[in-house]
């Protein structure tokens, strides 16, 4: 029983955090989307809806949402199979001017196109480097004072390496990047 019990928890994990979510491709959109309406009311509101992934990965980890109860400020993942006990965010202050908008108003099928079009601007400008991959690792969903919904995401990729005794340690950068609500892509840094 208790081996069945293990097995379990371990498929439940692995359905839920495996490379089918990536957050960057039209397949794990897909799945990204199923998740979405499973378990997400599309009349919810929220101030601020998050897709991240696992620790410098792309594949989804938790879907955060950032939403208002009698003027508090709160915030709750869903992870697994359910979501977390929500806390006050610490991130009130951010949102106080902001409009809140329907999770379902959220368009997720955007991203893997936005993502190849951020790879595309990196090769304009010639900030692309050709042995690096570029790990879409988090995308944000949020919408200003006027109500218009709005993204930002980051591409992160490794620099370099140090080595001390033992110890290697990988250096990471990223590029920060902003979808307005016309959809129009800008390298943020």
């Amino acid at each position: 029983m208790r081996r069945g019990l293990m097995v379990l928890f371990f498929l439940t994990l692995t359905l839920f955090s495996c490379k089918d979510k990536e957050i960057g491709t039209e397949e794990g959109i897909i799945n990204i989307e199923k998740i979405l309406e499973e378990n997400f009311d599309d009349d919810f509101e929220v101030y601020q809806l998050s897709l991240n992934a696992s620790t410098l990965k792309s594949n989804l980890d938790n879907i955060t949402r950032i939403y208002k109860v009698k003027d508090i400020f709160f915030q709750d993942k869903f992870v697994y199979n359910g979501f977390t006990d929500p806390v006050k965010s610490p991130f009130a202050n951010l949102f106080k001017q902001n409009k809140p908008f329907k999770v379902g108003d959220a368009n997720v099928s955007i991203i893997p196109t936005k993502y190849k079009e951020a790879i595309a601007l990196l090769k304009e400008k010639g900030l692309f480097k050709e042995k690096s991959d570029y790990i879409l690792n988090d995308w944000v969903f949020e919408a200003d004072k006027n109500g218009d919904i709005f993204s930002e995401f980051d591409l992160q990729y490794e620099v370099g390496a140090n080595k001390v005794g033992k110890v290697i340690t990988i250096i990471y950068d990223e590029y920060s990047f902003k979808v307005d609500r016309n959809n129009a892509l800008s390298l943020i840094k």
